[in-house]
């Protein structure tokens, strides 16, 4: 049995995204679930290594980009400082699943959320791409 999955099918594309983004979004919820009642899961090396790596990325795009030196270093620490803290909370959020978080929620209350975070995330898509289609 051959099973081709066409990536592109614009409903596919739009599935796939979706549901990725919502589980991203569901895990990051179970992380600051988590964070709220235990504390920080992820040690502090490894939140300022993330940290680091995300800042000097983000630094050298945006000075790609064509922004100023300060510009450059400031559009880097907030991009690195939100990445950093929505990568540590989906990390404890999936600590948080494993450990038996989803079972203690009940199955009907991810579902729901699951769904409801795959149709904010399509509406989030979907803005943007109206946003940006007249910016490129």
């Amino acid at each position: 049995m051959n099973m081709d999955v066409n990536t592109d099918n614009p409903f596919v594309q739009a599935l796939v995204v979706s549901t990725t983004m919502a589980i991203f979004m569901v895990g990051v919820a179970f992380g600051l679930m988590n964070m709220a009642t235990s504390g920080l899961d992820v040690p502090m090396p490894v939140i300022l290594l993330i940290f680091a790596v995300i800042f000097i990325a983000g630094s050298v795009y945006f000075e790609s980009r064509g922004a100023d030196y300060m510009g450059s270093l400031v559009g880097g620490a907030i991009v690195a400082l939100v990445a950093t803290f929505s990568t540590t909370a989906f990390f404890s959020g999936v600590k948080y699943s494993i450990e038996g978080g989803i079972s203690a929620i009940g199955w009907e209350q991810v579902i729901s959320a699951l769904a409801v975070c795959m149709i904010a995330s399509m509406f989030l898509i979907r803005v943007l791409q109206h946003k940006l289609k007249g910016v490129l």
